[in-house]
């Protein structure tokens, strides 16, 4: 996993996705070569957690583009550097990811496919939606699927250590990630020594 999906994976967790990471798709009739889906991740409706679990702990981004109140299943890719749009959320690959998400058959994906394909997310029976996200260097306007960048993926993390400081300040080691106990880190240095000033 690299740094991008890293922030990808702790930018859905702490929006109260369950993600994982790196799943891997093998090549099949369908698929002629191995492949993976950076993140995928599932978001039911009741999500809460007393620190930092709470309706205006998620990013208003993610508010404002899907329906919380149902469950949501995510696929993710991440690029750092240089790719060819054309090449994301491919109907194979995300034929292939929804069926381990296992929200609908694959009677059902079939049927949802092409409308998931020219959306950024799409509502199916009125109670599961499906999402792409793609996470990238720069902005991207697409109506083909939602974008963050890895600044706001960064900035994000950080607010939400800011408002919950002492909590993720002392918990900093029981999270699995170098990379997120050094942003947990780096967030209280800063501000201790803005309390100092």
């Amino acid at each position: 996993m690299n740094y991008g999906e890293e922030l990808a994976y702790w930018y859905l967790r702490l929006n109260g996705f369950f993600p994982i990471t790196n799943f891997v798709l093998h090549r099949n009739a369908e698929m002629p070569y191995n492949s993976d889906v950076d993140v995928l991740a599932i978001r039911p409706p009741h999500v809460f957690e007393a620190v930092g679990g709470n309706e205006s702990d998620w990013d208003p981004y993610l508010r404002d583009n899907l329906d919380f109140r149902e469950i949501i299943g995510l696929v993710c890719e991440v690029k750092t550097g240089a790719y060819e749009e054309e090449r994301l959320f491919q109907n194979q690959q995300t034929r292939y990811a929804l069926g381990r998400l296992g929200l609908f058959t694959t009677a059902q994906t079939e049927q949802f496919l092409p409308q998931l394909a020219a959306a950024k997310s799409a509502s199916f029976g009125g109670n599961i939606s499906i999402a792409k996200l793609f996470v990238s260097q720069e902005q991207c306007r697409s109506d083909r699927y939602l974008n963050r960048t890895i600044e706001q993926l960064e900035t994000f993390l950080e607010e939400r250590v800011q408002q919950y400081p002492a909590e993720k300040f002392g918990a900093r080691m029981f999270f699995s990630s170098p990379l997120f106990q050094g942003l947990i880190d780096r967030v209280h240095r800063s501000i201790r020594q803005r309390n100092v000033a």
